[in-house]
């Protein structure tokens, strides 16, 4: 391929263990690639006697880190469920015969540890990295109006390489349509009670999730380059809807405790639940299902931004929401593929 035809894309596989290189990749088409090995240099202390410049420099450290940009498509979202809840129960043959279900929730404390994978990058056969040992920190949803979803994910592996081309052998592209309708249903109920706080529907323009892993980037130790390890320290998902406001509702349960204005502002939370269902124009082979994520987040604590008003022009406004454990410790946040993929 000539160097004008440049392009990108990432291949991820799941590893059998630590330190052991994947094979069978899938390739993401990618929008943007920027994953890259960084290279940790240090400038050489001060001595003595010496010149009024430093003497020299040496190379500390090495780990591999970045991120890709690319269209939500049906089979490689599982891969990034998968790196990012750590777990994953496979329904076979349903719904119906020919389609998997997939749910992926994150793993209780003590459960288990997010997987190894191995990450491919291709340079439109110019060059190739290898990046062994990759977790994922950080995935990036968003779903605006009249378009397709798209995403972005960041990576951190212990250990890149430069490879050759030519292992990577064929590559296998995800080229199942992109999920293009989404549905979404939300409701909006204090703590403790049943009652939804408004009948009137809420339509959202944007929805944008971000998942994130909060891993270490600093295990290394005297005498090796690269990183021991990658430690999963907490996770947390925050999730953004910007609406047109079509009653006070929202609003009061936000700052009023669900109370009419002028009611002093109380400390009270109203809790959401918010379900979205990701739908591909398509049908899994064989099957006149189509190919579908359903985004559930049974306990949301909702903020809301202040909301602009301009001349000839609707009122919008932003809720923000950092999901958030209940009272008994199962709100957690889950997302089902159904695909045609055998498992992750």
């Amino acid at each position: 391929m000539s160097a004008t035809g440049l392009s990108g894309a990432i291949g991820l596989a799941k590893q059998s263990a630590k330190d052991t290189p994947a094979s069978s990749f899938l390739y993401i088409p990618a929008t943007s690639v920027s994953m890259e090995s960084q290279q940790n240099a240090q400038v050489l202390p001060p001595e003595i006697g010496g010149d009024f410049f430093p003497r020299g420099s040496y190379k500390a450290s090495i780990m591999g880190n970045g991120n890709a940009g690319f269209l939500i498509r049906p089979k490689s979202l599982g891969h990034l469920l998968m790196m990012l809840c750590g777990s994953v129960v496979t329904d076979d043959d349903a719904p119906v015969v020919g389609a998997n279900t997939h749910t992926f929730t994150p793993y209780l404390a003590g459960a288990g540890d997010l997987p190894w994978y191995t990450a491919a990058k291709d340079q439109s056969q110019l060059w190739a990295e290898q990046h062994l040992n990759t977790r994922l920190a950080n995935l990036q949803l968003t779903i605006p109006k009249s378009a397709v979803m798209s995403g972005q994910a960041s990576f951190i592996s212990t250990t890149p390489s430069s490879i050759t081309v030519a292992s990577l052998a064929t590559k296998t592209f995800d080229n199942t349509p992109p999920f293009q309708t989404c549905l979404a249903a939300m409701s909006f109920k204090k703590q403790g009670e049943g009652t939804n706080i408004s009948a009137n529907s809420v339509k959202v323009e944007r929805l944008g999730f971000t998942y994130n892993n909060n891993l270490t980037n600093d295990e290394f130790s005297v005498g090796n380059y690269g990183l021991d390890d990658i430690t999963l320290q907490q996770r947390s998902v925050t999730v953004d809807m910007d609406f047109i406001i079509r009653d006070t509702k929202i609003y009061e349960a936000v700052y009023y405790n669900g109370a009419t204005a002028p009611t002093a502002w109380s400390p009270a939370i109203y809790r959401g639940n918010l379900g979205l269902t990701a739908t591909s124009t398509a049908n899994i082979p064989t099957t006149s299902t189509p190919y579908s994520c359903v985004f559930n987040f049974p306990g949301l604590d909702f903020l809301m931004f202040p909301a602009p008003l301009q001349g000839a022009e609707v009122v919008r406004g932003t809720l923000s929401t950092q999901v958030t454990l209940g009272p008994s410790g199962a709100d957690r946040f889950s997302a089902v593929l159904v695909n045609d993929v055998a498992s992750y």
